[in-house]
């Protein structure tokens, strides 16, 4: 009795692949079904490998030979090998699945399953590379901004600046202030004579010092509340 070779649906076939790798390697490894689905849908869109499909219902099957391709990219997967280079050495390790009905030098007819999965990996790609260039330029102007602006801002005053500032400070404000009394002065030589002089015993008459400096105190006092309001 002929016996026939065993043969899997995907999701068996993912795990009779991984029970086989963890058999070679001692590795337990763990893929997902679509993962391996991925890299035949691969495989086949590239014109590398083909899977054979159920007479039936003309679902994938796989084989022994997938078996050993799933494994051999399990492995070199774990070597940190990428997709693309595990399958241009594909054909070199293993005779891959030939497609069928294809003539001596006849081109193969692309699925439009494969196509369409082929051009979705090609725009996920495209679309990564270009956020990721958008990234680095808006980081670029980001760094551009912030160093347009640092040199807009003044610079920082040192302990030398802030104290000939508070000197400065103080003169203007001397100078103010003997500015102010001298117009006090001006104003209180203005006033009627009687109302700045005092007498002094019987005969002598003074300027009334103390009556001054109170003019000229108030004097002050007014011109400075009256710019601060």
């Amino acid at each position: 009795m002929e016996l026939k070779e065993a043969v899997w649906q995907i999701k068996d076939f993912t795990e009779e692949a991984q029970k086989r790798y963890e058999e070679e390697t001692s590795v337990k490894e763990s893929v997902h079904h679509s993962t391996v689905d991925k890299w035949f849908k691969d495989l086949e869109s590239k014109g590398i490998h083909h899977i054979n499909r159920a007479t039936v219902n003309n679902k994938k099957i796989y084989d022994e030979l997938d078996v050993t391709i799933a494994i051999f990219i399990m492995k070199k997967r774990a070597q940190k090998w990428s997709l693309d280079a595990i399958y241009n050495v594909l054909a070199a390790n293993f005779e891959v699945r030939s497609f069928p009905d294809l003539k001596q030098g006849e081109a193969l007819k692309p699925n439009n399953d494969l196509v369409m999965v082929e051009m979705s990996h090609i725009f996920e790609k495209m679309q990564k590379e270009f956020e990721e260039r958008m990234i680095q330029e808006l980081d670029i102007k980001k760094k551009e901004l912030e160093q347009q602006l640092m040199n807009r801002l003044p610079s920082p005053k040192t302990v030398l600046d802030v104290r000939a500032e508070k000197i400065d400070n103080m003169i203007s404000s001397v100078r103010k202030r003997y500015e102010i009394e001298g117009l006090a002065i001006a104003e209180w030589n203005m006033l009627p004579l009687e109302r700045r002089i005092k007498k002094v015993g019987f005969f002598r008459k003074e300027e009334d010092m103390l009556k001054r400096d109170n003019f000229i105190r108030e004097f002050v006092k007014s011109y400075f509340e009256t710019e601060d309001s």
